[in-house]
């Protein structure tokens, strides 16, 4: 019962915060918004601290690491709503030329490099914190790692994808 409670603070509260950021989205219901991507990182952060019973010993370095995954997530979904916004000025461009595959290997190059900053950014923050952590809490901390590790670039339109 104890580690819940966490979240059923966690979960309302981000619910809570995604509410006004559908007023933004007037043009398509179904798009999701920076305050609601958001929000879903930072409740499934929230959990992964709970999971962790992270100690007070390990709660400076806990801050450092919990920064670098906010500053990412929202990195990424500032990311998808432009290429979104993209797609749509693209999709309403009668005129437009076909994007070159030259222009789409540099895109995708871009994309890559800023992927590899916000990975280095996490193995930064995460290394002082993991060497503190006991084996079970450093697995824990390796599956999140390997999930953002995983992300995929978008290469197909990215306002099918669920979010």
């Amino acid at each position: 019962m104890k580690r819940l409670a966490p979240l059923a603070v966690v979960l309302p509260l981000a619910a809570a915060l995604a509410l006004p950021a559908a007023a933004q989205n007037r043009n398509d219901p179904n798009r999701p918004t920076i305050n609601q991507l958001v929000a879903q990182d930072e409740a499934r952060i929230a959990q992964l601290k709970a999971n962790l019973r992270v100690t007070q010993e390990q709660e400076r370095d806990w801050s450092r690491f919990e920064a670098a995954l906010k500053d990412v997530s929202k990195k990424r979904a500032e990311r998808r709503l432009a290429l979104i916004d993209e797609w749509d000025k693209r999709e309403a461009d009668k005129d437009r030329k076909p994007l070159s595959h030259a222009d789409a290997l540099r895109k995708h190059a871009d994309a890559l490099d800023l992927r590899a900053a916000e990975l280095r950014a996490i193995a930064d923050a995460a290394e002082p914190f993991s060497e503190k952590l006991n084996p079970w809490q450093r697995q824990q901390v390796d599956q999140v790692i390997r999930n953002y590790a995983k992300a995929p670039f978008i290469p197909e339109d990215p306002r099918l994808r669920n979010f």
